[in-house]
């Protein structure tokens, strides 16, 4: 989850992992992400898909083929147990991922972080 973003250049401004929506919205999230990567002819990869919940549901936002960046790595490794990198090595060589076997805790607990934005250029 992302929080608002700082206007007028959208910088994020803190997230949390795992998410804290629902459960139900959740899966309307993954669904629309897993919808729009079969649509685009993707079968197999590391994707990095953001979409926005919206009071007029959920709105596609990006998508790329590749991992995210930022902490997009070490949270995931730290949250559930999965190397991105390691991840699509392997799918570049043509060995299937480990499936995420879901459970009732992340095995790593949680992980939060804050973006401080500077409100207007200058020298610090």
């Amino acid at each position: 989850d992302n929080g608002p973003t700082l206007e007028p250049y959208f910088n994020e401004t803190w997230a949390v992992c795992p998410s804290v929506l629902p459960s139900a919205s959740q899966k309307i999230l993954k669904d629309l992400a897993i919808a729009t990567l079969k649509c685009l002819g993707f079968q197999d990869g590391i994707f990095h898909v953001e979409l926005k919940l919206t009071t007029h549901g959920p709105q596609l936002i990006e998508v790329n083929a590749r991992m995210g960046g930022g902490q997009v790595h070490e949270t995931n490794l730290r949250v559930w147990g999965i190397d991105l990198v390691e991840e699509t090595l392997f799918c570049g060589v043509g060995i299937p991922c480990r499936p995420y076997i879901p459970s009732r805790e992340p095995p790593g607990g949680a992980v939060a972080y804050c973006d401080i934005n500077a409100t207007r250029s200058g020298t610090l």
